[in-house]
């Protein structure tokens, strides 16, 4: 029976020894955390435009008016125009604060003569606005075509939606 309780004794004095810290896991236990990184898996919803057609007033030429609805966390908004015949895309501007922004005939020759030469054969210039933050850029928000007011509107700088 000595040795059955030998056995035993070795045993249960195995089992506690695994059990039982050492100082280098006592010490593994103990240390500093490792630096916790805030991930984040969210993102900025896309706009969701409109577009209203302003008519020429005094003088002025026509303009299209695109808005949309303003997007939770954006700090500011990004309105892009692309030419429908080439793809060729230009920013109209960056860091708007407001949900709204007038599309003119000046507005567009200033910044692309090839849109407006695609205007004058027909195209259309479609205008896309992206929400933006520090650290994200939304998808663009659906498309809205403008196109020249008339033949003699166009001309003068009128622009409308394509409805």
């Amino acid at each position: 029976m000595s040795r059955r309780r030998a056995v035993v004794a070795v045993a249960a004095a195995l089992a506690l020894a695994l059990t039982v810290p050492t100082a280098a896991a006592a010490a593994w236990r103990a240390s500093t955390s490792a630096p916790a990184f805030s991930l984040s898996t969210s993102a900025l919803a896309a706009p969701v435009t409109t577009c209203t057609s302003k008519p020429a007033v005094l003088g002025l030429s026509s303009y299209a008016q695109i808005s949309w609805s303003p997007i939770t966390d954006a700090t500011s908004y990004t309105v892009t125009a692309t030419n429908s015949a080439n793809g060729a895309a230009q920013v109209v501007a960056t860091g708007v604060t407001a949900t709204t922004i007038d599309i003119t005939g000046s507005v567009l020759t200033s910044l692309l003569a090839s849109v407006v030469r695609a205007l004058l054969d027909g195209g259309t210039v479609v205008i896309t606005v992206t929400a933006v933050t520090q650290k994200w850029t939304s998808p663009p928000s659906n498309e809205q075509p403008v196109v020249l007011s008339s033949l003699v509107g166009g001309l003068l700088g009128g622009v409308k939606c394509q409805n």
